[in-house]
């Protein structure tokens, strides 16, 4: 009996180092495949197993992914909800969110738009029709929504940039784009509230000149 009990002790030692996973010709014997070994599909491959005979499968309808609900239209689109444009930027702002349009700007908009605003940028050495100045009066009149409608739907010959920008960016895009607009057009207020008075100017221009 104490010989059988050895016998099996051994052999069930030997089978158990015989489990090292040294490579083999031979197929393992794989007790728990645990999803180990999927058959896989490539984008627009068939699949015999849909009765369409499709790989890639539509979502559940009426499912909605997490984040892309985007209910508040007057934040995602820049509309009210009877489809009119928002008149102005519909969160508050902050020194921190121009200069985060600024940076936004500069990468994405100035090669066309110009550093300014003033629709020179460096496409325009390329013999592609210029945009319009930000200081023309029609976009200086424009609902802050439609200035962001542009970005996120395009206009005419101008792409949508709702992919490549999201949307707190768009509104902080907007916010520099009436800061470049106020600038540009400062009144004798704006000057003193910056400390800067209407005769500091005048002399400037004189030295300019």
């Amino acid at each position: 009996m104490y010989r059988y009990r050895t016998i099996l002790t051994l052999t069930f030692a030997a089978l158990i180092a015989g489990c090292q996973g040294l490579p083999n010709e031979k197929t393992a014997i794989h007790v728990n495949p645990n999803m180990d070994d999927q058959e896989k599909f490539t984008a627009q491959e068939a699949n015999p197993f849909f009765e369409d005979n499709r790989a890639d499968r539509q979502p559940v309808a009426g499912t909605v992914a997490q984040g892309e609900l985007m209910t508040d239209v007057a934040y995602y689109q820049g509309i009210n909800d009877d489809g009119s444009f928002l008149q102005t930027i519909p969160v508050e702002l902050s020194r921190e969110m121009i200069l985060r349009g600024q940076d936004r700007f500069n990468i994405y908009c100035s090669m066309c738009h110009g550093a300014t605003g003033a629709g020179d940028g460096i496409i325009t050495n390329y013999g592609i029709v210029p945009p319009p100045s930000f200081f023309d009066e029609r976009i200086v009149g424009m609902p802050d929504g439609e200035i962001y409608s542009a970005m996120y739907n395009g206009v005419r010959t101008m792409p949508s940039y709702r992919h490549q920008v999201p949307v707190s960016d768009r509104w902080a895009i907007v916010s520099y784009i009436r800061t470049l607009q106020r600038s540009h057009s400062a009144s004798t207020t704006d000057l003193e509230r910056l400390g800067i008075s209407p005769e500091m100017v005048s002399a400037g221009n004189s030295t300019a000149e």
